[in-house]
This record gives C-alpha cells, sequence and structure tokens, in this order.
C-alpha cells in the first residue's frame, strides 16, 4: 500500500512540476514599420513555447508571452536578431539586416 500511495504521489508531483509557466516580456527592437511588424510576428510565433506575439511599432516594442518551460527571453530575443532586428542588448543579424526592406533598415 505504501508503494502505491509512494508512486500515485511520484506522478502527482511530476504532473503538477511540469505546468506551463507563462510569462510576458518587452523587448525593445529596431523594427519600424508594418513590414517588420508582419516579419517579426509571422516569424516569432512559431518559436518554441511562443504562446502570443504582438509588435507595436510606434514604440518599438515586441510583447512576448510564452512558456518558461520551453523557452526564455533570452532565445527569444536571439530569434528576433536572426530576423535582421536588434534585440534589446543583441543586435540584428548582419546578413539578415542587409536582407531587411529599405524601410525596415535603421534611419541613419
Amino acid at each position: 500500500m505504501k508503494k502505491i500511495i509512494s508512486l500515485f504521489t511520484l506522478i502527482l508531483l511530476s504532473i503538477t512540476g511540469s505546468k506551463a509557466q507563462i510569462i510576458e516580456s518587452k523587448i525593445t527592437t529596431s523594427g519600424q514599420c508594418e513590414h517588420c511588424k508582419e516579419t517579426i510576428e509571422k516569424n516569432i510565433r512559431f518559436e518554441k513555447g511562443v504562446k502570443k506575439v504582438a509588435f507595436d511599432e510606434k514604440m518599438h516594442v515586441v510583447t512576448v508571452k510564452y512558456d518558461e518551460t520551453k523557452t526564455n527571453l533570452k532565445d527569444i530575443q536571439i530569434a528576433i536578431s536572426k530576423l535582421g532586428y536588434d534585440a534589446d542588448s543583441i543586435s540584428a543579424d548582419p546578413k539578415a539586416y542587409e536582407k531587411l526592406n529599405a524601410c525596415c533598415k535603421k534611419k541613419k
């Protein structure tokens, strides 16, 4: 009987311990137009663990809701940089930046 109770407790703890932890973070980015919005939202939505993504082009902020058990803020920032945009302190990937439309590039 003790073994059954112990097994049941272990199963219950493993189910409870793996519960999704949804976090909301805001990432400042160099994106600035409707095309940037479309690119960021379309691509980041498919990153593992991302539940919701919204880009405010006027504020240059990406708001991301994600499952902390599947991804983290740093990985999402890196994914944004690989699209060609700065993401907080992570600079845009130079090759991806060069492929952006002219309207998406930083004003000099």
